[in-house]
């Protein structure tokens, strides 16, 4: 039934509210939420349990150790603790930590919605925080999560300015003419992450990275007709039909930014795409 729940969130989350009963009395924790695939509703069989873990000081190597022992997990790939990040396996299921303290991660709030920071991970910082599921600490995730609602005018401008500066496909059907699909993969991915940034600019939407791209897009209420069909379409088209078909998602989500964002210049971008790489020979070679 449409209406039933998720079985594989359902079931996340209780592995989550285990966890957090057990951790929440530790000294020096301040929050605990989920967030991944779990908090955006969109966790299928491959998913892990995600989990941010919000402390007044950056917790030891000896913490982390006995978090690991206490929970009766293991470490799924050897211990990194400059990474803060501790990737578990419980029961079965791969359990990510995320080891943060409310002073860092209000400073990353701060460089995108005062400093207007258009760092990946700062941007996915501010998704996770829309999405996050709050476990433990709700009076610090329900002000940052207010915090987060916010998209600045300034952000979304410098987005935009930054990522249409990719706009161009001319170089696609060069890759594939030389039989290099690695080149000619790459550079179509390349150019639809461009396009995906500017239409999260657009929707004022933060970054959840390329594992959601597709199912930000099908919800995006301000972007070209049928966008994420389309680019899914261009991975099995012939180049040349590839490129016809990026060259019409950029110049209309171009049209897109001059109607809402009329102070951006995308006079560089629109020339790009008139650019066109013709295949030349020497003189006298026919």
């Amino acid at each position: 039934m449409a209406n039933e729940p998720n079985p594989h969130i359902v079931w996340r989350m209780d592995v989550a509210r285990g966890i957090a009963s057990r951790l929440a009395s530790l000294g020096g924790m301040r929050a605990i939420a989920v967030g991944g695939s779990v908090a955006r509703g969109l966790a299928d069989s491959y998913s892990d349990l995600e989990m941010l873990l919000i402390w007044e000081e950056q917790p030891t190597d000896a913490v982390r150790h006995a978090i690991v022992v206490d929970l009766g997990a293991t470490f799924l790939y050897d211990y990194n603790g400059p990474a803060c990040e501790d990737n578990l396996l419980l029961d079965g299921l791969q359990v990510d930590f995320w080891h943060n303290t409310v002073a860092h991660e209000e400073a990353v709030l701060d460089a995108v919605l005062e400093g207007y920071s258009t760092d990946e991970g700062d941007s996915n910082f501010l998704d996770t925080v829309r999405a996050c599921l709050p476990l433990y600490g709700h009076g610090i995730l329900a002000r940052w999560k207010d915090g987060a609602r916010g998209y600045p005018d300034e952000l979304a401008t410098r987005v935009i300015t930054r990522h249409i500066g990719g706009f161009w496909s001319g170089h696609l059907e060069a890759h594939a003419h030389r039989d290099n699909p690695t080149a000619y993969y790459a550079a179509l991915c390349a150019l639809q992450e461009h396009l995906f940034w500017v239409l999260l600019a657009l929707n004022r939407e933060y970054y959840p990275s390329q594992k959601w791209l597709y199912a930000y897009l099908e919800r995006m209420a301000t972007a070209p007709p049928d966008v994420a069909a389309r680019l899914r379409c261009t991975f099995s088209a012939p180049a040349d039909v590839a490129g016809e078909e990026m060259l019409r998602l950029m110049s209309e989500t171009l049209d897109l930014v001059e109607g809402r964002f009329p102070e951006v210049n995308t006079g560089p971008a629109r020339r790009r795409l008139g650019v066109r790489r013709t295949p030349l020979q020497p003189p006298g070679v026919s």
